[in-house]
């Protein structure tokens, strides 16, 4: 090892500079003043909690309300829920006010449109619904009622149907001679999702009855006799749209057929209607 002599002093082990990092302006920032800076800011959470009773719910609470004490003083408080389009049924327009669960003081930027409109739907009395918030103090609730979209057999008399899928009560089918026909159980519920995907096409003058087959999918009856087969809902549109252009470009309709299947994707089965023979020649058909 070298000698030290009196006159040189021993090396010094170099001190070890604190870490730092730098910001996004390549500005250095030190570690230790973050870590200080957090341990401060739990600190202050910390000891406003253990004023205000130890709770920090009851902090939120207390600053949710300062907050909407805030946002009053500066005029952006809910000062008015409004419906429109209930008009004809006040009513149901207050149900729906009351559905939006809103009151008149709340602040603005805590009443959410999308939550709103969730509430509404809930209810399934309307359709349509629209919410939007008119700064500083108004929330506007768009909605439309429910009106018959079809008439359904229930197995012994005719029934109306609403665009929520409901029987309407008290209201007549014979004042309603325009709307598509169903039967079947479970029609009334899928009601709505099939005259909706039927109105895109010009189908429904065609139809002389839909029928509801096991919950799942449409057998349709053409004025003429024919029958349409139609897939599982979820292919409901397609089915639709090719049958559609179908009548269009060959009048399928007109045809002597006895079953029209569009069941398989891609493919269409056609089955002619069987010719009978009249009753003298089939006794001499049987005879031979």
């Amino acid at each position: 090892m070298p000698k030290i002599t009196r006159n040189e002093e021993a090396p010094t082990r170099r001190k070890r500079a604190p870490a730092v990092i730098l910001d996004d302006q390549g500005e250095e920032v030190r570690v230790s003043s973050i870590l200080f800076g957090l341990a401060m800011l739990i600190a202050i959470v910390v000891a406003t909690a253990a004023w205000m009773g130890g709770s920090m719910s009851q902090f939120e609470s207390k600053f949710s309300n300062f907050l909407d004490d805030g946002a009053r003083t500066m005029g952006i408080a809910v000062q008015d829920v409004s419906v429109y389009g209930l008009e004809q049924d006040p009513v149901l327009a207050r149900d729906i006010k009351a559905a939006a669960m809103i009151e008149p003081g709340e602040n603005m930027f805590r009443a959410d449109p999308h939550l709103i409109q969730r509430r509404v739907e809930g209810t399934r009395k309307v359709l349509n619904v629209r919410v939007h918030r008119l700064w500083p103090d108004q929330i506007v609730i768009l909605a439309d009622a429910a009106e018959p979209v079809a008439l359904w057999h229930d197995g012994q008399d005719w029934a109306v149907i609403d665009g929520l899928g409901r029987v309407v009560p008290m209201a007549s089918a014979a004042d309603y001679p325009g709307l598509i026909r169903l039967a079947g159980t479970g029609a009334p519920d899928a009601a709505p999702h099939f005259v909706k995907t039927l109105s895109q096409t010009d189908l429904a003058p065609k139809i002389a009855i839909a029928t509801r087959i096991a919950n799942r999918r449409w057998d349709l009856r053409i004025v003429g006799g024919t029958s349409v087969r139609l897939p599982e809902d979820e292919k409901l549109e397609t089915a639709l749209t090719r049958l559609s252009g179908l009548e269009k470009r060959t009048r399928l309709s007109q045809r002597d057929l006895s079953k029209i299947d569009l069941r398989n994707d891609g493919r269409v089965y056609l089955s002619p209607n069987t010719p009978t023979l009249p009753a003298s020649a089939e006794a001499g058909a049987k005879q031979s």
